[in-house]
């Protein structure tokens, strides 16, 4: 019997803990949504120093494309140094560039933040725009009073193929 309760009392613990919702720190919340906030902002305006800072070092940015004369889409991860290589061939390649926050979701715990973030972006010159909606996948740390990314993964939003672009 008293096996039972043992488990029993397991059982319901486990299953609070599941239920309660990740605890923020009063603020951090809004801090970490200023953040996310300023990373669209210093992206847009194509400030890469200060875009590059917003990064731990060997933090990461991951996507699933298809590289030029490649036979299929594969999975691409970059480091914010890598990343940040190749800005010329990427949005500093054409003289409209902007990714706009549309929303954004946000989890934390301590000092990691989990946010999803919904982006509308534009791309192109004065003869074609492309435009499409994107969710940006955050990992951000706290670290000496800091929020910084830790790792990114992005995709298009359903629907929004990268034929759009």
């Amino acid at each position: 019997m008293r096996r039972y309760l043992l488990t029993g009392l397991v059982f319901l613990a486990a299953c609070e803990i599941r239920r309660s919702p990740p605890v923020a720190a009063d603020g951090e919340e809004q801090a970490v949504r200023e953040e996310v906030a300023r990373y669209y902002q210093d992206m847009s305006a194509r400030d890469w120093r200060a875009y590059g800072d917003r990064f731990w070092p060997g933090a990461t940015l991951t996507t699933v494309w298809q590289p030029p004369g490649a036979p299929a889409p594969q999975v691409t991860v970059l480091t914010i140094d890598q990343f940040l290589a190749q800005t010329g061939a990427g949005p500093d390649s054409k003289p409209i560039f902007e990714e706009r926050l549309l929303g954004q979701e946000v989890r934390l715990v301590g000092n990691l933040a989990q946010v999803w973030a919904r982006y509308e972006a534009r791309f192109g010159d004065s003869t074609s725009v492309a435009t499409w909606r994107g969710v940006d996948a955050f990992t951000w740390m706290k670290h000496d009073g800091r929020w910084r990314i830790v790792a990114l993964a992005y995709t298009d939003e359903p629907g929004e193929a990268s034929g759009n672009r």
